[in-house]
């Protein structure tokens, strides 16, 4: 028996890409910047959490043990912004140890590949702004599950989602998009007041909105729209059992 141990722990360690990754310590926090970078949209990738600031200049800090820290990959091509944990294995290690903080002056989609969180710090005044969690329908390899907690000031908001995040967005936009294609994804945006708030909603669970003039849209399945007050112009097509509710 202990035999077929051996075995099978030679075998995995001659299979796995990095077999040191597996074993590898965290280390002390420490933090790489990269100040050289141009980029109007990012991709976060799985065991990333990130942080978006808006400022005058592009500034990306990647904070991690220091025995990782090299393993982060951050890429620009064209106007994206890639970021990349490189590590294929862990047994010892705690789980979320990195988050990438990010300063930029434009800024139009953020794609969440990771299942850890994507937050604002501040209020984001993007005029328009992109939120994406899907899978690979977007483009791009990976599933994001992880939450987006944001504050913003803006003209257009757009969120796209076909999984399980959950969206906690807070402030002011004249227009708000919300697009659930499927899954149980949650929208949270009893806070973000939208002057005129579209709807598509084919997911399970319900969102919770607060138009100020006008929300429109279809509801498909059998999550509900939850509003926080009924505007002046209400177009909601109810195709299913979910159902527009005003409270």
């Amino acid at each position: 028996m202990k035999k077929l141990v051996l075995v099978a722990i030679i075998l995995f360690f001659t299979q796995c890409e990095k077999p040191n990754d597996c074993v590898k310590s965290t280390g002390p926090m420490t933090s790489k910047v990269y100040q050289d970078l141009t980029f109007s949209k990012i991709l976060v990738n799985k065991g990333i959490a990130v942080v978006i600031q808006q400022g005058a200049r592009w500034n990306v800090e990647v904070r991690a043990g220091e025995n990782l820290v090299n393993d982060i990959e951050v890429t620009v091509a064209g106007q994206l912004l890639t970021l990349t944990d490189n590590t294929t294995c862990n047994w010892t290690r705690e789980y979320g140890a990195t988050t990438v903080y990010i300063t930029t002056p434009t800024l139009t989609d953020v794609y969440s590949k990771t299942e850890q969180s994507i937050s604002s710090q501040g209020l984001l005044a993007f005029d328009n702004l992109r939120l994406v969690s899907m899978n690979t329908v977007d483009g791009y390899s990976g599933i994001g599950t992880g939450d987006f907690v944001m504050q913003i000031q803006n003209q257009t908001l757009t969120i796209d989602n076909n999984d399980v995040s959950r969206f906690f967005v807070s402030g002011t936009t004249q227009q708000l998009n919300v697009n659930f294609y499927e899954s149980g994804g949650i929208f949270e945006g009893e806070n973000l007041l939208g002057n005129t708030i579209k709807i598509y909603h084919r997911g399970t669970n319900d969102m919770v909105v607060h138009p100020v003039d006008r929300i429109y849209g279809d509801i498909y399945s059998l999550g509900n729209v939850l509003c926080v007050v009924r505007p002046p112009t209400v177009a909601v097509v109810e195709h299913y059992k979910g159902k527009l509710i005003f409270y």
